[in-house]
């Protein structure tokens, strides 16, 4: 046989070459577990099972790995069976949906300017971003395209990169339904169908005091802010004088917009934020943050209460309530079109997007605002 470097005659089944030195036989290593199925090591005595869950990008743009492990193994084989139980239940619960959008864009092949699309409509799912992925249901994400500020290109992006995401989570058991292919992408034309009734409105407004959370239900009606606006609303951004909120998601058409507080809701906001200087003026039972989670089941929750019917409506699997915690939003524009005043005040109180310019350049004052809040 020949040396494999230098090639020198060699007695056959040689182990080195005797000209050169070099080992002839290289044994390679081969896996015997795939990528993704985690991974064990030796710590002292015992050995430890972990995967890797995801990945997860903060507010600085910094990469966070997200990992579960089991430890005290007494061998390596014992660690290496329990990897399988190490999977997707425990992600199904850890990974909320920016979470899920951080461990599928690794994940997917597109080009540049495909990605940058996909993360500018990623930006417009930020209410749902920290809800778990198995919570989100086919409203959230609705809502999430609704208040889209964008035209029909961005929100045809959001659905198709909501489809993308459910995709990557059904055959890793974190999602059973691709809710994505059920999103309508169509702008604010069923706006005054999703809107609140009168009589429902009235009935909420009988129930305030003695069906819980009523009250919350509506202020949103007459404050217009979206569910995780409302929920965001701190004692502190409360202007007590000129009886005022200044909130507003982090768009450019409603950050830290300035909604007057109609004399129909005053005596509720008051009692929410008497003896508070900070912290959320709506929450839960225990003065603790509301979750939209816990918010949407209690709006439900009112509704039912109050008499309002609220059918299911949609294909089987990805049905909607007529009304969700957003009709409340509706049902302020509609009270607003009633109600006399400029539209560039209604589009200051409501965080609309059209028009924005004429919010850049002409100046908003609380009196004006105010005769639009005391009309409706």
């Amino acid at each position: 046989m020949r040396c494999r470097k230098c090639h020198a005659e060699i007695p056959d089944e040689s182990n080195f070459c005797l000209v050169c030195g070099v080992k002839q036989k290289v044994t390679q290593n081969t896996k015997s577990r795939g990528n993704g199925t985690g991974s064990v090591y030796k710590r002292g005595r015992t050995w430890t099972a972990v995967r890797v869950l995801g990945y997860m990008t903060d507010e600085n743009g910094k990469i966070h790995k997200t990992t579960r492990s089991k430890s005290g193994f007494k061998t390596k084989k014992e660690a290496l069976e329990y990897l399988p139980q190490l999977t997707s239940k425990a992600r199904k619960k850890m990974l909320n949906w920016a979470a899920m959008y951080d461990a599928w864009k690794p994940t997917h092949r597109a080009g540049k300017s495909t990605m940058d699309c996909y993360a500018a409509a990623e930006k417009y799912f930020r209410p749902i971003w920290p809800m778990a992925f198995d919570q989100i249901d086919i409203d959230d994400l609705q809502e999430c395209i609704d208040d889209c500020p964008k035209g029909k290109r961005t929100r045809e992006n959001m659905k198709a990169l909501a489809g993308l995401l459910y995709k990557y989570a059904i055959p890793r058991h974190m999602a059973s339904l691709n809710l994505g292919q059920y999103l309508i992408v169509g702008g604010g034309e069923t706006a005054d169908r999703a809107a609140l009734p009168d009589d429902a409105v009235e009935a909420i407004r009988t129930a305030v005091g003695s069906v819980p959370f009523a009250d919350y239900v509506l202020c949103q009606c007459y404050l217009g802010f979206r569910p995780s606006e409302l929920l965001a609303l701190d004692a502190k951004n409360y202007n007590r004088q000129e009886r005022a909120f200044v909130g507003g998601a982090k768009t450019d058409a409603g950050r830290d917009r300035v909604v007057t507080v109609s004399p129909r809701i005053q005596p509720i906001v008051d009692r929410l934020v008497q003896d508070k200087t900070s912290g959320p003026v709506f929450c839960g039972p225990d003065s603790s943050p509301m979750s939209l989670v816990q918010y949407r089941d209690e709006f439900y929750r009112v509704l039912d209460a109050c008499g309002v019917e609220n059918p299911m409506e949609g294909p089987e699997g990805a049905q909607r309530h007529r009304y969700t915690p957003h009709s409340c939003r509706h049902t302020f524009a509609t009270l607003m079109k009633r109600a006399p005043g400029a539209d560039k005040d209604k589009l200051e109180l409501i965080g609309h997007t059209s028009n924005e310019m004429l919010r850049h350049y002409q100046d908003v004052s609380f009196e004006d605002l105010r005769k639009i809040t005391d009309a409706l």
